[in-house]
């Protein structure tokens, strides 16, 4: 807290300091100049959050800037986000290289962590760690205009014995520049491109930036931000903690889900239920929707007509819906809004809201980006999903979003409006899905984008990338890689219970075995069983999700330490601990993989008290032993696993005489 203070005082005690900046008609402006007459109001939201407003107008212009800062009195954390609005009855003069941050933190030896995010490979979130001497710049942004898409807007700035974890919360395309100087680090960043002139009664935004503070080292880093993520981003449907979740799905054969029918829906939540497996999610997937091409063939991407397909769902989700919720299972449904296909319902009543792109020669997926910036546009949007949310029983919104959507806003913005469509964009779709969340209580949603493409901080503000990449579901050395990054961000996501190497890639069709859902541990598991087939060793299906259920509070409420560098070799070990210091519980996570010629692996725990007695229990034998925390932490766990193996060591403090559980 000292450390956040220290930094953040300087900047935030007036208007003239704050750290924005931008340029007006040729003139670059730092905070808002006193010439601008600026007044600051503080108000308290709750009891961790505090409030300065910071506004000042521009008596030439009109270009009112508005600052919003939040303090967060329970972790060192500060955040701002800057809005523009022109306030006068003529164009504003040209407004350019708005920075939603642009300051210097002082430190010695200062190295930048960042990650490539998402890009169907699997060379995706790949952490690198960049020193910064004098003179030398490290430049980031995004490729398309989606905020994780070979880039990834989270940082870690460390110094020499504290540093900043910062993140650019912005669904679209950012640009950050972090420059090392004699004294520390220059950063600077916000929306990639604006060079525009606002009309009366115009209003655009920065990203939303996030600082916290630390000292220490990264694994104190990690966890500080775990923490403060669970305490205040992650969603909390009907104001309930998001619990941890099994999810199950199952359809005919086809592309995606253009096979499903209310029919088979329920036979296959029949199924389940009959092999002794509850899932708390039924996901239903693309192509679902009127979906026909003109040989009234579906295909799954010809979307833009958003209702229940009559041949396939004549009574809608409902009866699915409520089936479902007689086991305990809510509805997952699948939409893509943002593009529509030609000759859909959208693009046949609407073409007024749809922005085209000339994008030459191109793999994307076809259609038009539905334009949110449009209210008309957002507004119709926001009515038609509710209603479908409300009639189908929908308790899981899932949106996706699978093309490139820069070129559609560049292209059709004149030179002096550039950057307008894409913040006009943002702005709608947060307000969709703010408006969802208010108008239908309990909903909560899943961020996708072609993967996790679309996974900034203000996106997860308001859901859950539970699906963080289109690449590997069964290629264990790489997802378990991948975990490595997302635990280290996301504590809430969703992993298959897949591994190929038994029978090659496939959505369902593979043996069951621990191993697989061994590298499918997540706060959410999609348990990818065909229940179709009779043939499986379902008793061990039961087991290892019984495991699972044991262990997905630690993976999302505990602190994480790897104790294995990162790594996608599939001759190595993985292992990682969870750890919840106020419940004395924890587990230890090793894997052998296939490849891997040691057979043996020692961890050595971390956080544990080294005054306390720990039961450890191994989670499929059921073997028990009990260590000293310091003896533990000192000498090891040793583990043995044969190849393609893991093990999971579920461990809590034992009371010692007198002391109550």
């Amino acid at each position: 807290m000292a450390r956040s203070r220290a930094w953040s005082e300087p900047f935030f005690e007036r208007a003239a300091t704050l750290p924005i900046s931008f340029v007006q008609d040729g003139q670059t402006i730092r905070g808002l100049p006193d010439a601008w007459q600026p007044t600051s109001h503080r108000r308290r939201l709750d009891a961790n959050l505090i409030e300065t407003v910071f506004e000042g107008v521009d008596p030439a212009s009109g270009l009112k800037v508005r600052v919003e800062v939040t303090h967060y009195q329970d972790y060192p954390v500060i955040e701002w986000v800057a809005w523009f609005s022109n306030t006068s009855g003529a164009p504003t003069p040209l407004i350019q290289d708005i920075r939603a941050i642009d300051l210097t933190f002082h430190g010695a030896a200062p190295i930048v962590t960042h990650s490539n995010g998402d890009f169907n490979s699997a060379d995706g979130y790949t952490p690198h760690s960049t020193p910064l001497a004098a003179g030398e710049a490290l430049a980031l942004s995004p490729v398309g205009g989606r905020a994780c898409d070979q880039a990834f807007p989270y940082f870690r700035l460390s110094f020499e014995d504290w540093g900043l974890t910062l993140a650019v919360g912005w669904p679209a395309q950012w640009a950050a520049r972090f420059t090392g100087l004699e004294t520390g680090v220059e950063v600077q960043a916000g929306q990639e491109n604006t060079h525009l002139r606002l009309l009366p009664g115009e209003s655009i935004r920065t990203p939303r930036i996030t600082v916290l503070a630390w000292a220490g080292d990264d694994v104190r880093a990690v966890n500080l931000w775990r923490r403060w993520y669970l305490a205040h981003i992650l969603p909390r449907p009907n104001g309930q903690p998001m619990p941890t979740l099994l999810a199950c799905a199952a359809t005919e054969a086809g592309e995606e889900f253009t096979a499903a029918t209310e029919a088979n829906q329920i036979r296959f939540i029949d199924a389940f239920r009959a092999h002794g497996i509850r899932p708390d999610v039924w996901w239903i997937d693309a192509g679902w929707y009127p979906c026909y091409d003109s040989q009234h063939v579906r295909k799954w991407p010809l979307t833009g007509t958003w209702r229940p397909d009559a041949e396939r769902f004549p009574n809608g989700f409902g009866p699915i819906s409520e089936h479902a919720a007689q086991g305990g299972a809510n509805l997952l449904l699948w939409f893509e809004p943002e593009r529509v296909a030609p000759a859909s319902q959208l693009a046949l009543e609407h073409p007024e809201w749809l922005l085209s792109a000339n994008l030459g020669e191109t793999t994307q997926l076809p259609g038009q980006l539905l334009f949110l910036g449009n209210p008309e546009c957002r507004q119709w949007l926001t009515d038609h999903l509710c209603l479908l949310i409300e009639d189908n029983g929908i308790k899981i919104y899932r949106q996706d979003h699978n093309f490139e959507p820069l070129q559609y806003w560049r292209q059709n913005e004149p030179e002096d409006r550039q950057g307008l469509n894409e913040n006009l964009h943002v702005q709608g779709y947060l307000q969709l899905w703010d408006d969802l969340l208010a108008r239908n209580p309990g909903l909560w949603i899943d961020s996708c984008a072609s993967g996790g493409r679309r996974n900034d901080l203000e996106t997860m503000r308001r859901s859950v990338p539970l699906h963080y990449t289109d690449h590997g579901y069964g290629d264990p050395p790489v997802k378990l890689a991948f975990h490595r990054t997302l635990y280290e961000w996301f504590p809430y996501f969703k992993e298959f219970s897949l591994a190929w190497d038994l029978k090659g890639p496939g959505r369902f069709d593979h043996e069951v075995d621990s191993f697989s859902f061994h590298c499918g541990m997540a706060p959410m598991l999609f348990a990818t069983l065909d229940i179709q087939r009779d043939d499986y060793d379902f008793a061990l299906a039961r087991q290892m999700i019984a495991i699972w259920r044991r262990a997905a509070g630690l993976l999302l409420h505990g602190d994480f330490y790897a104790h294995t560098p990162f790594h996608r070799g599939a001759g190595g070990w993985v292992a990682h601990q969870f750890d919840s210091p106020a419940s004395g519980q924890g587990l230890v996570q090793a894997i052998r993989l296939p490849g891997s010629p040691r057979e043996k692996l020692t961890v050595y725990p971390k956080g544990l008290r080294p005054e306390a007695t720990y039961a450890f229990e191994e989670s499929e034998t059921g073997e028990t032993i009990n260590i000293d925390g310091e003896a533990v932490m000192r000498d090891g766990l040793p583990l043995a696993l044969a190849p393609r193996a893991g093990s999971i060591w579920f461990y809590q403090t034992v009371p010692h005489p007198g002391e109550q559980p």
